[in-house]
């Protein structure tokens, strides 16, 4: 089934705001060291990738396992990708407040910073530029952050007004059963009352007989077309 609008342009943004969070980065590496680029290009496109993949569906203990790959996605490549590829630990900070529980989430974000701290002091960093590299960090990956958790919450507020509906439909489905059940038995019973009236009346007035059968006749016509009123109104609850 195709996710309904909210979903999708939630999702979009998740993706467009990743790729300008890492576009410099490609750009500095296929124009400045070309050596690196294509290292560097299909790492920062796993990186988007794995974010993206998360944010559209990741549940439970499988989102501990995006952190670590994310971790080793974001870290493992520094001694060969160098200061550039810093941009990276936007993800792994987003990773941390955008998927963890809330149990996990502020503490791994803030491990997070303290190691790009540390990543950025032992880049040559100063104390002040490694305050404000930080601070970049931070905002950044809380607004990926914040954009996940609404592609999450709306994702979520549809599959309940989906869930809603399909029981709603099931309890209408269930009274015109019961509807149904009581007129068609109401039905069926003045049939037989009116068949045994005939059968004891068969040494009698053929007239008597005619008459009680057309009106099982008309019984039966009236439960015909009421059965068919349900299955209209059945359609239309599909």
């Amino acid at each position: 089934m195709r996710a309904p609008l909210e979903v999708r342009v939630g999702r979009a943004a998740i993706i467009a705001f990743a790729l300008f969070l890492i576009s410099q980065t490609f750009a500095h590496y296929i124009q400045n060291d070309p050596g690196r680029a294509v290292p560097a290009v299909i790492l920062g496109a796993a990186v988007v990738a794995l974010y993206a993949w998360a944010a559209m569906g990741a549940r439970g203990r499988r989102r501990w396992w995006i952190a670590g790959a994310m971790s080793v996605l974001v870290y493992a490549p520094l001694p060969l990708l160098g200061e550039w590829w810093a941009i990276s630990g936007v993800f792994l900070a987003a990773t941390a407040l955008g998927f963890l529980s809330r149990k996990w989430a502020l503490p791994a974000f803030a491990l997070v910073l303290a190691v790009e701290l540390v990543k950025s002091l032992a880049l040559g960093d100063t104390m002040a530029k490694a305050m404000s590299w930080i601070l970049i960090v931070a905002v950044a990956s809380v607004l990926l952050a914040a954009l996940t958790r609404f592609a999450e919450t709306a994702r979520v507020l549809y599959e309940t007004r989906a869930e809603l509906a399909a029981a709603e439909v099931a309890a209408q489905r269930v009274r015109a059963m019961g509807e149904l059940e009581g007129i068609l038995g109401s039905r069926l019973d003045t049939v037989a009352r009116r068949g045994l009236a005939v059968l004891g009346k068969a040494g009698g007035d053929a007239e008597t007989a005619r008459t009680e059968l057309r009106g099982m006749l008309d019984v039966a016509l009236e439960a015909q077309r009421e059965m068919r009123e349900f299955a209209h109104r059945g359609q239309h609850l599909t």
